[in-house]
């Protein structure tokens, strides 16, 4: 600008490329309007009518929202163990009526009704299922509640399905007489009938060694069926290593200075001060406390031992400064405690290893009792009070189970798992009794699936001529078939122990999947003992959960109604929704 005159610059005339029809430079306005094209979010479209009234016509009685929901609030009191008087509780009602506002709560009396309608259809479809099972392993054992002073018979069902086994909460049942054995077998003998299992497709029984459900299962099953509990052996022979005067009184002192603690606020409050900071610097880790051993508790004792160990130093100062605690062990009391859980781990790690009930834990018996005795025996020891626990540890170990290889279930279920074989078989003459009784089988199996000779058949040979010789050619016939069958039978079972042993890991199921093919008759037999459960710990996880549902909130729930509640909580969610 000069002298207050515009100046205006010539446009730029267009060069030779933008000519040639490259495109020409945006204007302000066409930028802005493309920025807001890209930036707003298109408005969402208002529901039509007909979908805002399906919409709520979907929560009426019988409409599919409140189908939906009804499905899932029975379904979280049977899996969560919670009271039917939930739908009172103002919390959930507040939580519903924001989630859902046009739900409508049902009664506990409408729970109720549910709970038996689902019961019903859900345990139809399982006793369908059971019905055509072959192979069934049950476990059972007696528990009582002290909230209503009863007693209840829990039975739980085991079997498998391809390469995967399944556990079924068959119920628990209030026992009302004396608990003889008699009395026992009437009540499994019934609970059978109920849920059509047929008593030759029950393969075992798992116990603990009383002698009223011992005898029976005897009674009801035969005493062949019976595998007493491996679990509750070991714990036998936990507890036969505290015949050891010294040592029990070593227990008892662990014992009582857990008791202070637990009973004295200012001494935990002390413990969990002084744990803190460990606590604090391992990311995640929960609260450390002493644990308190319970005799019903399998391993409690030596869980209890191995965390006295572990806070030793803390609780001596907590001790030290309080004049009426219980005295601290001595140098020489802690250096026993710490070579007697080297003797105990082994027996706490079979305990763990043998207590599931997903994989395969009958084969895997008689190779832990030999691997435990092993640990237990090389076990160097300098502890005079050790070497006593370590000395009763491996009598308890012989005499309670050093009969176990000739238990025939056992041994065939080791022998055809093909990640044992034979290797665990201290006793030559056990294995070959169950080699022996593994061909029986073969050839019981053989017979039975040979087709009769038919009418047709028969009136042919009638109408043949008449001859003397005609015994002596049935005979070379039958002769020649067995001779036959045996070669058949003893070249799979002897190919089958000569292949290489499986992984530890591995699933001997899956092995046997792939040897199906290649040993057919074998296949069904290991099938059978295979699936076989080592232990009842199934039935006392059972009064476990039994004890989360019988609470003083509920001490007027009947036995009939928690069983249906423990049944429903074992199903599978696939179930669930049928």
């Amino acid at each position: 600008m000069d002298d207050g005159v515009l100046q205006f610059q010539p446009v730029p005339s267009c060069s030779g490329s933008q000519r040639s029809g490259a495109p020409l430079p945006k204007t302000v306005n066409e930028t802005i309007d493309s920025d807001l094209d890209e930036n707003v979010t298109p408005l969402k479209r208002q529901r039509t009518i007909q979908a805002a009234f399906k919409d709520i016509s979907s929560y009426s009685e019988s409409g599919a929202k409140t189908r939906k929901l009804n499905n899932c609030l029975l379904f979280m009191i049977c899996k969560d163990h919670q009271p039917f008087s939930i739908v009172e509780n103002e919390g959930f009602k507040t939580l519903m009526k924001t989630v859902a506002p046009q739900y409508k709560l049902p009664s506990r009396t409408t729970l109720r009704r549910w709970l038996d309608d689902k019961y019903e259809v859900i345990s139809e479809t399982i006793k369908k299922m059971l019905s055509s099972i072959e192979d069934i392993t049950l476990t059972t054992d007696i528990w009582s509640d002290t909230l209503n002073m009863k007693s209840f018979l829990g039975i739980t069902a085991h079997f498998g399905i391809d390469i995967e086994l399944y556990s079924v909460t068959l119920g628990v049942y209030e026992l009302d007489e004396r608990h003889t054995s008699d009395y026992l077998s009437e009540i499994l003998l019934k609970v059978c009938q109920d849920w059509k299992i047929d008593q030759e497709n029950v393969t075992a029984v798992v116990t603990d060694n009383a002698a009223n459900i011992v005898k029976a299962i005897e009674l009801a099953f035969g005493r062949r069926k019976h595998i007493p509990c491996f679990a509750h052996t070991l714990n036998l022979v936990a507890e036969g290593t505290m015949i050891c005067i010294e040592w029990r009184n070593i227990v008892s002192k662990v014992k009582s200075i857990v008791t202070w603690f637990k009973q004295s606020c200012i001494a935990s409050d002390e413990l969990r001060k002084a744990t803190a900071a460990a606590t604090e610097s391992s990311a995640g880790a929960a609260e450390v406390k002493l644990i308190q051993s319970v005799d019903t508790r399998w391993n409690s004792t030596y869980y209890m031992l191995q965390r006295f160990l572990e806070l030793r130093s803390v609780i001596n100062d907590i001790l030290f400064r309080h004049p009426r605690a219980p005295a601290m062990l001595s140098a020489s009391e802690i250096s026993t405690v710490s070579s007697v859980i080297m003797v105990l781990r082994p027996l706490e790690a079979a305990t763990k290893e043998i207590s599931g009930d997903k994989y395969c834990t009958s084969s895997k018996i008689i190779p832990l009792v030999r691997c435990m005795l092993s640990k237990i025996t090389s076990a160097v020891i300098e502890d005079p009070v050790a070497k006593e626990v370590q000395k009763l540890a491996i009598n308890e170990i012989n005499k309670r189970m050093g009969s176990i290889e000739h238990v025939n279930a056992l041994a065939i279920a080791s022998i055809l798992d093909p990640r044992f074989k034979r290797m665990h078989f201290n006793d030559p003459i056990a294995c070959s009794n169950a080699v022996t009784k593994i061909k029986d089988l073969m050839k019981k199996n053989l017979h039975s699936n040979e087709e009769p000779e038919s009418d047709s058949d028969k009136s042919d040979k009638n109408e043949e001529a008449f001859s003397l010789w005609t015994d002596h050619h049935k005979l070379v016939h039958r002769n020649w078939k067995i001779n036959k069958s045996e070669d058949v039978l003893s070249d799979e079972l002897s190919v089958y122990l000569r292949t290489p042993v499986g992984r530890l890991k591995e699933n001997p199921l899956e092995i046997w999947r792939d040897y199906k093919i290649q040993f057919p008759k074998l296949y069904k037999i290991a099938f059978k003992y295979l699936t076989i459960v080592g232990t009842s710990v199934p039935s006392e996880r059972l009064f476990s959960q039994a004890g989360l549902v019988m609470t003083e909130q509920r001490n007027r729930l009947k036995g009939k109604r928690l069983s249906k509640l423990l049944f429903l909580h074992s199903i599978d969610k696939k179930y669930w929704n049928m």
